[in-house]
C-alpha cells in the first residue's frame, strides 16, 4: 500500500474565496456515450463512471461557508448496474444539501437523445441516528444503456474536507478533486492506495481573495486527478477496504485565527496521551482501590502471580456481559458500569486493567481499531482512529495481551476483530508506543476419524473435532448459543450424508485446554456390488478457493497463524481390497508461510489418511499472493479425491 504524505501551508488570515466557476456543469453526455455498450478495460463491469468531479470552495453566496459541489456522469453497462440510479447523500448536524439536479440519457431508435429530468418532488431527506441524516433520490426511466448525469452540493460550517475516493466498485474513466483552500489552514493530505496520480498541480495563488474590510489574501489552489481507475475489488481475508482503496484524505493540522493565534488539530503523542487520559478516560486509569475493595479478597491472596492474573480475569469476565459496543459516545464511568455489570470494550477492559493493578500485576492500556475500520495512521495521532481497548500484562517477564468482553476468551487471546495492525501500548508514564499484538495461544482444528463398514453398507464409527484458539472460541460461542439438539441439526443439515447418533464434548466450559467434540456417526448406505469409491473427506473439505483475482494489490491478513489436521482410520469391508490410493503430496509455500500434506497407507486394509495444513504467517504479501492461491488450488485438488476398492478374486 502507498500512503502519500503532503503538507501545504500558506499563512494569510482571510477566510473566504470562491472557486465556483471550476465545478463541472451538468448537460455533457454525447451520442457516443449512448451507444457504448461495454467497457473494454473491465468487460465485467455493470456500470462505468465516465467522470466525476469535486470542486471544494469558500462560498461567498453562503455567508462564507465552505462548499463542495460534485458531479458525477455514470454508464449504466448491464440491468445490474440501475441501482446506481438511486444516490444517497449522507450529511451531518449543520450541513446542507443544496442545488441537486440530476438528468437520465437514453437513446431512441433514430439515434436521438432522450432526457428525463429529475423533479424536486423525488428527493427525500430523512434522519439517520445521532446527528447524522440522509438525502436519496432516485434517477427516472432508468435502463440498460441509460447514461445518467446529476450534481449536488453541500455546504458545511465544519473545518473538515471529506476523503475523495478516486477508486470504488465500478471503474471509471476519469475522476478529478480540485480545492481553493484559505492559507490560515494547514492540512495534512494523504494520497492512500497503489495508484498514481495523472494529474497533481498545487500552487499558491496570492491576491485571490477580497473581503470588505479585511483586504486581499491568498488560497491554497489544488487540482488532483486520476485517469483509467480500475474497480475495487473485495476478496476473503483482507482488512478494511478503507487502508488500500486508492483516495485523497485531508487530516487538519492547524489554524491559525486572525488575532495571531494557532489552533492545533493534530496532536504529538505526548499531547495525544494527555487528551486520551484527563479529557477522555477522565481518570478512570485510578480505580485500583476500587477495583481492590471489590474482588473477591481470594483472588488477591493467590501467591502465584500467573495463576493471580489468570482468576482476575475470568472474574472480570463472568462479571461483565459486553453490550457490543465499542469506542463510547461519552466518557468512561466504570463505577457505573461495574455497578450494572454490562458495558461496552472500555467499561470492561478498563476494568480489567484496573482490577490486575490492584493484584499488583504490571498492566498497560493498548489502544487498537476493530478489522472494519482503517488501521491507525502512524503519521501523527488521530484518536478517533481508534475504537477499541486491550490489556497488556508482564507476568515473570513474559507478555499477555487480555480482552475480557468475550466470555469464550481464554487467557491470552483476544478478539480477533481487535487485530487490525499494531497497538498503541499507553504508558503514562514514560509515553506511549506502538507495539505488535502477539498471541499466547495457538489455534487449531484437529479432526480424527474411526470408522469401518457395518452390515448395512454404511460407514459408522466416532469422528473427533480437537481445537483450540481461536477455532475454540467460535465452536464454544456456537455451542453455548443453541441447545444440543439444534446444534446436531445443524452439522447435518451442514453434512447431510451424515448421521449423528451421540455427541459429547470435553473442555467445553475449561477455556484453558482443547475442546473436544466427539460425535458417535453413521453415513447414509453405499450401494456397491464389485467397486467402491469413497472420498475420504468426509467434513471440512476444501471445494471453493478463496483467493480468484489475478492480481491482489492489498495483502492478505488471517489476522493469525492457524493449522488443519485431518487423519481417518478407515477399516475396509472383508472380502474387499485396495484397487488404487490416491497420490502423497507435500507442498511449501515460499519463506516458510506454509506446508500441505497428504499422505495414504494401507496396512492390514486399514486405510489410513493423514493431511495437514499449516499457514505459518498472520499476513502474506501482494507479492506472495500468487503462491497462495495455487496453494489452495493444490489443496482443493488433492481433496477432491477418491480411495478406490474392489471385491477380491480370491
Amino acid at each position: 500500500m502507498k500512503i502519500i504524505l503532503f503538507t501545504f501551508t500558506c499563512l494569510f488570515f482571510i477566510n473566504s474565496f470562491s472557486q465556483k466557476k471550476r465545478s463541472t456543469k451538468i448537460g455533457n453526455v454525447d451520442v457516443h456515450e449512448l451507444n457504448m455498450n461495454q467497457y473494454e478495460k473491465d468487460t465485467t463491469a455493470n456500470a462505468v463512471v465516465l467522470y466525476e468531479h469535486a470542486n471544494y470552495y469558500i462560498d461567498e453566496s453562503r455567508d462564507y461557508k465552505k462548499t463542495t459541489d460534485y458531479y458525477f456522469k455514470v454508464k449504466i453497462l448491464k440491468k445490474e448496474g440501475t441501482n446506481r440510479a438511486t444516490i444517497k447523500i449522507p450529511f451531518y448536524g449543520d450541513e446542507k444539501i443544496h442545488s441537486i439536479k440530476g438528468i437520465t440519457y437514453n437513446i431512441s431508435e433514430h439515434n436521438t437523445i432522450i432526457k428525463n429530468h429529475l423533479i424536486d418532488k423525488q428527493v427525500y431527506t430523512k434522519d439517520l441516528y445521532r446527528g447524522w441524516k440522509e438525502v436519496t433520490f432516485t434517477l427516472p426511466n432508468i435502463k440498460k444503456g441509460s447514461v445518467i448525469e446529476y450534481t449536488y452540493s453541500v455546504t458545511s460550517p465544519y473545518s473538515k474536507i471529506d476523503d475523495w475516493y478516486f477508486q470504488s466498485d465500478i471503474p471509471k474513466i476519469r475522476s478529478d478533486f480540485t480545492a481553493a483552500i484559505l492559507g490560515n489552514w494547514k492540512y495534512n493530505i494523504r494520497l492512500v492506495g497503489f495508484l498514481n496520480l495523472n494529474r497533481r498541480d498545487v500552487s499558491v495563488k496570492k491576491g485571490c481573495v477580497y473581503v470588505p474590510g479585511l483586504g486581499d489574501g491568498a488560497c491554497l489552489i489544488l487540482d488532483y486527478g486520476i485517469d483509467n481507475i480500475p474497480a475495487f475489488k473485495e476478496e476473503d481475508y483482507m482488512l478494511s477496504k478503507e487502508n488500500f482503496i486508492s483516495k485523497l484524505c485531508f487530516d487538519l493540522e492547524s489554524f491559525q485565527n486572525p488575532r495571531g493565534g494557532v489552533d492545533k488539530y493534530t496532536k504529538t503523542w505526548k499531547d495525544a496521551d494527555k487528551t486520551l487520559k484527563y479529557d477522555f478516560l477522565d481518570n478512570q486509569t485510578s480505580k485500583k482501590s476500587f477495583f481492590k475493595n471489590n474482588l473477591p479478597p481470594s483472588l488477591l491472596l493467590i501467591n502465584d502471580d500467573l495463576e493471580r492474573a489468570k482468576k482476575v480475569y475470568y472474574f472480570i469476565q463472568n462479571y461483565f456481559t459486553w453490550n457490543e459496543k465499542y469506542w463510547p459516545s461519552k466518557k468512561v464511568r466504570i463505577k457505573d458500569a461495574f455497578e450494572n455489570k454490562t458495558g461496552n470494550v472500555f467499561d470492561i477492559n478498563l476494568s480489567l486493567y484496573n482490577s490486575l493493578k490492584a493484584a499488583n500485576i504490571e498492566s498497560y492500556l493498548v489502544l487498537t481499531s476493530t478489522r472494519n475500520k482503517a488501521v491507525p495512521t502512524r503519521l501523527h495521532p488521530i484518536i478517533d482512529d481508534f475504537n477499541y481497548l486491550l490489556v497488556k500484562a508482564i507476568i515473570n517477564n513474559k507478555t499477555y495481551f487480555l480482552d475480557a468482553t468475550n466470555k469464550q476468551l481464554p487467557f491470552g487471546l483476544v478478539q480477533h476483530e481487535s487485530l487490525n495492525g499494531d497497538g498503541r501500548t499507553m504508558n503514562f508514564a514514560s509515553g506511549s508506543y506502538w507495539e505488535t499484538i502477539k498471541l499466547n495461544r495457538k489455534s487449531f482444528r484437529n479432526i480424527k476419524a474411526q470408522l469401518s463398514f457395518n452390515q448395512e453398507n454404511s460407514l459408522s464409527g466416532n469422528l473427533m473435532v480437537s481445537s483450540d484458539g481461536f477455532y475454540a472460541v467460535n465452536d464454544r460461542e456456537n455451542l453455548n448459543s443453541t441447545d444440543s439438539e439444534s446444534y446436531i441439526e445443524n452439522f447435518e443439515s451442514k453434512y447431510p450424508n451424515i448421521e449423528v447418533i451421540n455427541l459429547e464434548h470435553q473442555n467445553l466450559e475449561d477455556k484453558e485446554n482443547t475442546l473436544h467434540q466427539i460425535y458417535e456417526i453413521t453415513t447414509d448406505p453405499i450401494n456397491f456390488e464389485t467397486k467402491l469409491r469413497i472420498n475420504p473427506f468426509l467434513i471440512d473439505r476444501y471445494t471453493q478457493n478463496p483467493f480468484k483475482l489475478n492480481q491482489r494489490d492489498y495483502p492478505v491478513d488471517y489476522g493469525y497463524p492457524r493449522n488443519h489436521t485431518y487423519m481417518l482410520s478407515l477399516k475396509l469391508p472383508e472380502g474387499y481390497i485396495v484397487n488404487n490410493l490416491p497420490e502423497n503430496k507435500v507442498l511449501s509455500l515460499p519463506n516458510k508461510g506454509g506446508r500441505f500434506i497428504i499422505n495414504f497407507k494401507n496396512l492390514n486394509n486399514v486405510i489410513s489418511v493423514y493431511s495437514r495444513i499449516n499457514l505459518n504467517k498472520r499476513v502474506y504479501t501482494s507479492e506472495e499472493y500468487h503462491y497462495l492461491k495455487e496453494f489452495y488450488n493444490q489443496i482443493i485438488k488433492a481433496q477432491d479425491t477418491f480411495i478406490e476398492i474392489e471385491k477380491s478374486s480370491n
